[in-house]
């Protein structure tokens, strides 16, 4: 009879450690995860501008653009001169850069958030594989054939 309460207050405190520990790590994993994915999304937005920009530049073309200025605004505009882009590097932060410069820039922060993603699915896969253990050790308790 006592084991068997020992027993219950284990697998209670191992499915609280899931519950409360485990899957709240994964969450904020998976939260980190879609930030990290749609700044990668946004260097790669830049980037293709930029490309995009190059080429028109190289056909001595000018470039109309729609940009929305939020809230379902948007505004036409002509882009004449291509020689220079401004790029928010973060903290409030603006530089001015050459496309070819803009698009180096790019590819070295989608290289290092690539980096991060994939630490953030491994520790995702860690977590899981954790989470998969407690259950089993918990499945294992709860089975009335455990040896002592």
């Amino acid at each position: 009879m006592i084991k068997n309460e020992i027993i219950e207050e284990k697998i209670k405190k191992y499915e609280l450690f899931v519950e409360e520990k485990l899957k709240t790590d994964l969450r904020k994993v998976d939260d980190t995860l879609l930030i990290k994915n749609k700044l990668y999304q946004e260097w790669e937005e830049v980037e293709n501008m930029c490309k995009t920009i190059q080429e028109f530049k190289e056909k001595d073309r000018d470039m109309l653009m729609k940009l929305e200025l939020g809230d379902g605004v948007l505004v036409q505009g002509e882009v004449t001169n291509f020689n220079d882009v401004f790029i928010d590097i973060g903290l409030g932060h603006i530089l001015k850069m050459e496309p070819d410069e803009a698009i180096k820039y790019a590819g070295i922060r989608k290289r290092v958030l690539k980096k991060e993603v994939e630490h953030y699915r491994k520790l995702a896969v860690d977590i899981k594989v954790h989470i998969k253990f407690v259950l089993l050790a918990i499945s294992e308790l709860q089975s009335p054939n455990t040896p002592p």
